[in-house]
């Protein structure tokens, strides 16, 4: 697996327990977020990489800082045993 694909991976799972720990379906998060569902399930799925508006959308949805959503990215590749950056 690539280091970008590791990341959407990451990313993905990390959106998709975020929702369901929230109870929502793929079809009401991506409404609340204003985007396709399609769409949702592609960042879920590792097949698209979301822009930083949509990240910002998607915790806006979940009422949740941006943060939140990168901190369970970074949990996601701790359990797959992935490599982070130091922070400077």
């Amino acid at each position: 697996m690539t280091n970008r694909s590791a990341i959407r991976a990451d990313l993905g799972l990390a959106i998709r327990e975020l929702r369901e720990a929230r109870g929502l379906t793929l079809d009401k998060l991506s409404a609340k977020a204003g985007m396709h569902t399609t769409y949702l399930s592609r960042i879920e799925r590792a097949h698209s990489s979301p822009t930083w508006e949509k990240v910002t959308a998607l915790a806006e949805a979940l009422d949740l800082p941006v943060s939140a959503i990168a901190t369970a990215a970074e949990a996601q590749a701790d359990k797959r045993g992935g490599k982070r950056r130091k922070r400077s």
